[in-house]
C-alpha cells in the first residue's frame, strides 16, 4: 500500500505527528494510513500473512477507528478480510488484551498494534470465553483441521481478490 501526500498542511494534525506517518517507514509485514487526510480518525491497515503460518501469502485488510479520546483510549481495529482465527470473530472483531480499554497502554501506536496483530496471526491465544468459536475449538482440539481450514480461508478471501475501496492510494 502506498500513501501519497500532495498537501503537507494535512500532515500537521497531531495524530499524524504522533503516528509518524510522514516518515512512512513501514515494517515489512504491515502498512497503514488514513483513509482521508481530512479525517485523522479513520484509518486502514494491511497485514501480510506471517511466513510459516496458515495465513502465509495472504493480504488482510483492517479498519482502524480512532476514538476522540485517542491515545487515552484504544482504537477499534477490525479485520475487513475474512479470516479463520481463534482470536477473530465472524465480523472481524479482534480479541486481544492490548485492545481492551482496561489493558490499553497509551504508549501503543498503530504500528505497534499492527505488529502485535501480525504476531497474533502466527501465534493464536485462544481464550475460554470464545470456546464456542469453531476456529478456537479446532485450534485446541484438532490442529490439522484448524490449519487446513485457515489455509482454505486465506486462499479464498485473502489472496488475489481485493476490494478496490480498501486497496487504494490516498491522494487528497
Amino acid at each position: 500500500m502506498c500513501f501519497v501526500v500532495k498537501d503537507s498542511e494535512a500532515l500537521r494534525h497531531w495524530i499524524y505527528k504522533r503516528e509518524r506517518i510522514e516518515e512512512a517507514d513501514f515494517p515489512a509485514c504491515c502498512s497503514y494510513g488514513p483513509i482521508s487526510w481530512e479525517n485523522p480518525s479513520k484509518w486502514q491497515g494491511v497485514i501480510l500473512g506471517p511466513p510459516g503460518s496458515p495465513y502465509e501469502d495472504g493480504v488482510f485488510f483492517l479498519s482502524i477507528d480512532l476514538p476522540d479520546e485517542y491515545p487515552s483510549k484504544p482504537p477499534t481495529i477490525k479485520f475487513k478480510t475474512k479470516v479463520f482465527h481463534p482470536n477473530i470473530d465472524e465480523d472481524g472483531t479482534i480479541y486481544v488484551d492490548i485492545l481492551e480499554e482496561d489493558q490499553w497502554n497509551p504508549i501503543q501506536t498503530i504500528e505497534t498494534l499492527l505488529l502485535s496483530i501480525c504476531s497474533l496471526l502466527a501465534d493464536p491465544d485462544p481464550v475460554d470465553p470464545f470456546y464456542f468459536n469453531r476456529s478456537c475449538y479446532l485450534y485446541q482440539n484438532d490442529w490439522e483441521e484448524y490449519n487446513k481450514t485457515a489455509k482454505e480461508w486465506t486462499r479464498k478471501y485473502a489472496m488475489g481478490q481485493f476490494d478496490d475501496d480498501l486497496y487504494k492510494v490516498v491522494t487528497t
